[in-house]
């Protein structure tokens, strides 16, 4: 009795073996949420209100400072910022 229930575990205890080398089984990619008609406009506002904080920004530095180029200087930060912002709040899941 001993020898048949040994052949009969011997194929049992070679598919565990080779189960356990397999890859574990990636979970199925989550669609992506869809877009909506307000994505647009909720770009566009960061793009314009990152201009302006940080444009003004630079702007109430340079009349104290009397250094002009601050100004252009965060615009240009206020745009790169929402921009990042944008790719990081869109492509998120």
């Amino acid at each position: 009795m001993s020898g048949q229930q040994d052949q009969l575990d011997q194929p049992r205890q070679a598919d565990e073996r080779q189960a356990a080398r397999q890859e574990p089984q990636l979970e199925p990619e989550q669609p992506s949420r869809p877009a909506r008609e307000s994505d647009g406009w909720q770009i566009l506002s960061y793009m314009l209100g990152g201009m302006i904080l940080y444009g003004g920004i630079g702007w109430l530095i340079s009349h104290f400072t009397g250094i002009a180029i601050l100004f252009p200087i965060g615009m240009i930060l206020g745009v790169g910022l929402s921009v990042a912002m944008i790719i990081f709040r869109f492509t998120r899941t």
